[in-house]
Order: structure tokens, then sequence, then C-alpha cells
């Protein structure tokens, strides 16, 4: 498979992120900045909880974070999907990480052609810290729900 994130997707996962033009701690002990990008490497040093990060850093960093989930969904996908399909798929990556998203029972019934079941694993991501938010199961909500319409009925 080798699909591209669309800009309907891109909008969807920029409005559930949310964009922040400064570090924070993201609830779970890692400081982030930007649309959901966690600093890594580098970035610790040269930003530090409450530092400004520029226009042009977020797009950076969310150019290069899609581009990962991006990857992942069609590395590890092997049925063909929807564009909405695919775009609920990779904010769901871009949220949980490819290496939860390649032991998932969401993506062995989904490589299985187990679309409903595969739909409903999507609430199961609901998590922070081992406690469940209201955000993450709203929007889990809203992906597996957009995610079964496109993929049941095209």
């Amino acid at each position: 498979m080798d699909m591209k994130l669309s800009e309907k997707g891109l909008e969807f996962l920029k409005e559930k992120e949310g964009v922040r033009n400064h570090v924070y701690d993201d609830g779970s002990g890692f400081l982030t900045g930007g649309i959901g990008h966690k600093l890594i490497g580098q970035e610790l040093e040269d930003y530090e909880l409450g530092s400004f990060v520029p226009d042009c850093q977020v797009d950076e960093w969310l150019r290069n974070d899609v581009a990962v989930a991006v990857r992942c969904v069609n590395n590890w996908v092997v049925v063909d999907l929807t564009q909405t399909g695919f775009d609920m798929l990779v904010s769901l990556v871009f949220n949980i990480g490819c290496e939860a998203f390649k032991k998932s029972t969401l993506l062995r019934r989904l490589n299985r052609g187990q679309i409903k079941e595969s739909g409903e694993e999507f609430k199961k991501w609901i998590f922070s810290n081992k406690r469940r938010t209201a955000g993450l199961t709203a929007r889990r909500a809203e992906e597996s729900q957009k995610f079964l319409e496109a993929e049941t009925h095209g």
C-alpha cells in the first residue's frame, strides 16, 4: 500500500492534537510541543518546559511525525483502505506510535479483513498514563465512527 494523508485527514489530526507554540508536559511525563510532537534527543537540549516553539519548527515536526505515521500504516496494513479509513489509522498511529500499532489487535483484525471488529478496537486506545481520559475517549469514538462508515459503506 502507498497512500498519503489527505488534507482533510491532516486537518482532523491538527484539530484533535491541537497546536501549541510552547513546550508542555503531555500528561504522561513527556515534553511535547507543536502538534503532539514528543521531544527527543537534541530537542530536549534545545527546548525546556515553557519554551516558545516558532511556527516553522511546528511545521517541520508535524511533517516528520506525519511521515512516520503514514509510513507505518502503509508498511503494516495489507488490506485496501478508503482514504478516510487510511486517514483515521494515521491519526491513531500519530497518537499511539508505530510500535504500539504493530502489536495491536486492531491491526491483526484489520489485516484479517475483520473491518467491523478492527473499527471497534479504536475505542480501546483511551488511556494516558493508565488513566482513561475524556479527550481520548471522544477522539477514538470519532476515529472509529469515521473509519467504520468509510470502510463498510465505501
